[in-house]
Parts: structure tokens; C-alpha cells; sequence
């Protein structure tokens, strides 16, 4: 489990992920991808997921974005780069996979901030869980 609450700007976990008899297989966390507005703290309005595999060349990334900047053609595009997009919604869930590992992140609650352009712009609170496993 991993949660964010307004005004945590350094907000960036990871997680080491070992196989049951200790063996180093990968990585995996959460990040703050983009803020909107001026100010602190920081107006989170999408988070980064991220899969590192020690067995794959690349690491694998979802964007995950308030219902704002999902809907915002223009920021959906430029979040795109980093990785697919993906709406957040209570009990939505979205699966990263590698070579070898696959990332099942569920998304548990959610709060919107107060925001004057939008009732859905930025995260309030965020609490997303985290279930690695290996692929057979």
C-alpha cells in the first residue's frame, strides 16, 4: 500500500521485489507525474507506476490522471510520453507486466482538492495498492 495526502511534494515510493528465497527481482513504485496551477503545495494531478524487472531491458509505466487531466486532450498527450494513460477511479485497477513480473495497482480511495477551475483537478488524498507477482 502506498498513500499520498496533499502537500507531501516529495511524495515518491518504491519497493524493492524479491523472490521469496531473498533473490533481487525488481522494483516497483509510485510518483508524482504532474501538478497543475502556482503554489504550494504542489497540486498533484497525475501519479506515475512504475515496473522494473531485472530480466527486461525496459521499465514499464502507466500514467495514472484525475478525471481533469484525463479529459484535457492536451495534457493527456504530453503524460503520454512518460507512459500510458489511465483514468482514476475508486476501485479502478490497472496492470503493468514485464518479461517476468506482473503489477496489479488498485486503486483504494481517492479525494479531489478544492480547486476554483475544477471539482476533479487535483488529489486531495490518493491510496493506491500495490500486488506483485510473478509471471509463471
Amino acid at each position: 500500500m502506498t498513500s499520498y495526502q496533499h502537500g507531501d511534494d516529495m511524495y515518491d515510493d518504491s519497493f524493492s521485489i524479491d523472490s521469496p528465497s531473498g533473490e533481487f527481482l525488481g522494483e516497483c513504485g509510485v510518483g508524482i507525474s504532474e501538478t497543475v496551477g502556482v503554489g504550494d503545495p504542489k497540486r498533484v494531478t497525475a501519479f506515475d507506476v512504475w515496473l522494473f524487472d531485472k530480466n527486461d531491458i525496459q521499465t514499464v509505466t502507466k500514467v495514472l490522471m484525475s478525471a481533469h487531466a484525463f479529459g484535457d486532450s492536451e495534457l493527456q498527450q504530453q503524460l503520454a510520453a512518460k507512459g500510458e494513460p489511465v483514468l482514476v477511479e475508486l476501485g479502478g485497477e490497472t496492470v503493468l507486466e514485464t518479461q517476468t513480473l506482473q503489477l496489479v495497482a488498485r486503486i483504494v480511495d481517492i479525494a479531489y482538492g478544492d480547486s476554483a477551475m475544477s471539482a476533479d483537478n487535483f488529489f486531495e488524498r490518493f491510496i493506491l495498492e500495490l500486488e506483485v507477482s510473478q509471471k509463471a
